[in-house]
């Protein structure tokens, strides 16, 4: 789960156009090369933002030869709120921990999605299963204990549109004006169809409720799964926090390769070259930052407070942009209960107590290594698009969900 902005399959987002004292810099190539005296002299790069986008860049920034900085907001590397599932496409992540000689990795897990009626779908580890021509496959094997049969067969006239979006600019021109609710409703599909399962899918894979995501980024969300990679839904779960188990050695690694990690430094603006009109350093409060080249790997807050704090990128159409775009906020709370509960799958998906909310729970005693050996049950629960749970008048929706995950297991 994610609380940045992040583009949605199948989205081309249009190439900015800088300001004329931005484009100089983007018409030079920054590289790592020796001087004429045949000594190394590296160019410097500054990475700000120590999560999985700031690690990456220094990563193989340092593999091509550069002298990089990595500035952390904190006093280590982070992780986002909620608990990542690392999926089968993931194979650069795959090679990453292989390099680094680790193993933080559960096996591939099972999940299960809850209505309000209880439980709706399990799915299957689609690596286990034979391979049907698509979309067979996520038919057949999932199992819908109590969603009949007439439901489910109002999802096939559904496959039209998905097939009929072809991510060309006339597809998300035609799509992109309807709402993912009205596109379901327009091709026929059963009201307790969408829902019992279509309403959670597009809750767990685009964060928001289906009256509010566009039917064209639904419809390449559907694609990818349920046409063209359907052992894509299967996925692992880090071993403990990531934090721990992936970005400390991870770091460690890099720092042994030159990389210098700078702790508590939190970017406030950017700065340009009188002269050369380029942006000659990045600025954390007192501290300045000087470099060839910076890398803005950050949720879109950050951004946002740098373009504000920064004249020549607020004097820009396209950084401006970036004031107007919205996160997803999610809210994480680990349940810790005095005796031990099986819960049949580890990761579960769960309609909210609203339209606007969905939320999921994992049995972190299953997964994390620290907890396998408690004689207790300790879970983990996600609410998104839970702004307004920030009130505290809706604090009793929280127990609310905490006494429905009691009648699913009994507790």
């Amino acid at each position: 789960m994610c609380g940045c902005a992040a583009l949605v399959a199948g989205a081309r987002p249009p190439r900015p156009v800088l300001p004329r004292r931005l484009r100089r810099r983007r018409g030079s190539s920054v590289r790592a090369e020796v001087s004429p005296g045949g000594e190394s002299q590296p160019k410097k790069v500054t990475v700000a933002g120590a999560g999985w986008a700031g690690f990456a860049a220094a990563h193989h920034l340092i593999k091509q030869g550069y002298d990089v900085t990595l500035l952390a907001a904190e006093s280590g590397p982070t992780e986002e709120v909620g608990l990542r599932g690392f999926w089968q496409p993931y194979r650069n992540i795959f090679a990453l921990v292989d390099e680094l000689g680790i193993s933080p990795f559960t096996g591939w897990n099972k999940a299960a999605y809850y209505s309000t009626e209880g439980l709706a779908v399990e799915f299957p580890i689609f690596h286990n299963q034979p391979r049907l021509p698509a979309p067979f496959g996520v038919f057949a094997y999932p199992e819908f204990p109590n969603l009949p049969l007439s439901d489910r067969l109002t999802s096939i006239p559904v496959i039209a549109a998905v097939i009929d979006f072809d991510n060309t600019d006339t597809a998300w021109r035609k799509y992109d004006a309807m709402t993912a609710k009205e596109l379901f409703k327009m091709y026929g599909c059963s009201q307790r169809l969408y829902r019992e399962i279509f309403e959670l899918v597009i809750q767990a894979a685009l964060f928001a409720p289906g009256e509010q995501c566009s039917a064209a980024a639904t419809l390449g969300m559907l694609y990818y799964y349920v046409l063209s990679h359907q052992e894509n839904s299967d996925f692992l779960l880090c071993r403990g926090e990531v934090e721990e188990k992936i970005f400390s050695p991870w770091l460690q690694s890099l720092e042994l390769k030159g990389l210098k990690f700078v702790e508590n430094k939190v970017p406030t603006s950017l700065t340009t070259d009188v002269d050369s009109g380029c942006i000659s350093s990045i600025v954390c409060g007192d501290d300045v930052y000087e470099a060839d080249a910076f890398v803005l790997a950050m949720g879109l807050s950050s951004l946002q407070s740098i373009v504000k704090n920064s004249p020549f990128l607020r004097s820009d159409r396209e950084f401006r942009n970036l004031l107007h775009l919205s996160t997803v906020d999610v809210i994480s709370v680990k349940l810790w209960f005095d005796k031990k509960i099986i819960i049949p799958k580890v990761a579960n998906v769960c309609s909210g107590f609203d339209d606007s909310s969905g939320w999921a729970f994992f049995d972190l005693t299953s997964v994390y290594d620290d907890y396998c050996e408690e004689s207790i049950t300790i879970v983990e629960a996600e609410f998104v698009c839970s702004c307004h749970l920030y009130q505290f008048e809706n604090i009793q929706h929280f127990h609310q969900d905490v006494l429905t995950l009691s009648t699913y297991f009994s507790v």
